[in-house]
């Protein structure tokens, strides 16, 4: 799931440098809570049933896992709201058309499964594609004008180029979607021209298998794993039927790119993903995967490459075994060569740094010293005026005496 949140951290300057928005991103908002509320109601529409889940909640049934962030636990909850309004026993409040139902999370720098704690490779291999990707380089180079404008407007630090961009982006959707009114200088023009840059992000970012089984390959493994153990009979509660994950656009972006299915368009909030399994008979799985990123109309079912709909089971684990991370701690590790190379670039740019203040201090050096060579030149005083003026004063002294 993916949430509609306030808008980023970010001052957003007009002309007249009266209009200023700036809120914080750790929240979610009126209209986001409510999107995740129908959104909710769609799954119990879709799950609720004789077959599969209870029209009342079922601690047995369902597990949920969220990120560690405000919004995205406060989306889980709102979700839950609508996939399972209290009912008979469960109304603990006539007033209250709600149940608490437990969402788990695990520290940010600790949860390999739906956020990115610090992975060289994947930050190597990222920087490897800002570096050396034509596209990418094109784009670069063919927008610094609006980079710089951007920066002379919001403050936008100058050397992120595209990838400082979506934090702005996203800060003008918000406002967008809430109906506010832009500061001047973001004009439909520039709004466009964001999206268009900002819908580029995720292709630059998932153009290669190794990158996006790094960021989401440990997701799509633990699906995997479930589906797996439930297919088996292992898993370690026979009555599981849901696992639920609420996350970020990061998120959606990265299990799409890892199913190979992946449309490069950044999702709308409130997306979902559905990797569901079905059985036909006792011997026979087969898989779907559905994407919700409108709510005006039915999911999309996917076709993942090298699986046909529908998917077989043993096919989905063949077509997707490459996507998922065996051994993260291992896999993110720089080989010999990548490490050379970072040492290499570390340490040119410590030289060229180095050079840069030698040459500043020769340069200033340089400059006093012709200061003062200057006003030297300006009041000369020779040492034979210092001797004839001394010389004066003896005499004057001698004369006193006599």
């Amino acid at each position: 799931m993916y949430q509609c949140r306030s808008n980023v951290q970010i001052r957003l300057v007009g002309v007249n440098k009266d209009h200023e928005l700036q809120k914080i991103i750790s929240a979610i908002t009126q209209v986001g809570m409510q999107q995740q509320y129908e959104l909710g109601q769609f799954f119990r529409s879709r799950y609720v049933g004789p077959d599969f889940l209870n029209s009342s909640y079922n601690r047995y049934q369902v597990q949920v896992r969220s990120t560690d962030t405000d919004r995205t636990l406060m989306s889980a909850q709102a979700n839950l709201a609508g996939l399972f309004p209290p009912a008979g026993e469960q109304v603990w409040n006539p007033d209250i058309l709600w149940q608490p139902i437990p969402v788990h999370t695990r520290p940010a720098e600790e949860d390999v499964v739906l956020g990115m704690p610090p992975c060289p490779r994947y930050e190597y291999l990222n920087q490897e594609v800002q570096r050396t990707d034509p596209e990418y380089q094109q784009r670069e180079k063919d927008n610094q004008e609006f980079f710089s404008y951007l920066t002379l407007r919001t403050g936008m630090p100058g050397d992120k180029g595209l990838g400082g961009i979506g934090k702005l982006w996203d800060s003008l959707f918000c406002e967008k979607m809430h109906n506010r009114t832009f500061p001047a200088w973001a004009t439909p023009e520039v709004y466009d021209k964001l999206m268009k840059l900002e819908s580029f992000t995720p292709r630059a970012h998932s153009s290669d298998r190794e990158r996006y089984r790094l960021r989401s390959g440990p997701l799509l493994g633990a699906m995997v794993e479930n589906m797996t153990q439930a297919v088996e009979g292992t898993l370690p509660d026979r009555r599981t039927r849901l696992v639920m994950y609420s996350a970020h656009d990061s998120t959606v972006i990265g299990l799409l790119s890892a199913l190979g299915v992946s449309n490069h368009i950044h999702p709308p909030y409130c997306a979902c993903v559905m990797v569901e399994l079905h059985q036909q008979d006792s011997r026979n799985f087969f898989i779907e995967v559905w994407y919700r990123n409108d709510s005006t109309r039915d999911p999309y079912l996917l076709v993942v490459p090298g699986c046909p709909n529908p998917c077989p089971y043993q096919q989905f684990i063949k077509a997707t075994k490459d996507s998922i991370v065996i051994d993260r701690e291992r896999e993110c590790q720089l080989s010999i060569v990548e490490r050379l190379k970072t040492w290499t670039s570390l340490i040119v740019g410590g030289v060229v740094l180095l050079l840069v203040l030698i040459t500043f201090v020769v340069i200033w050096t340089y400059v006093r010293r012709s200061r003062r060579s200057r006003l030297y030149r300006q009041d000369p005083i020779s040492e034979e005026n210092i001797s004839l003026t001394k010389d004066k004063d003896d005499d004057d002294i001698d004369d006193e005496a006599l």
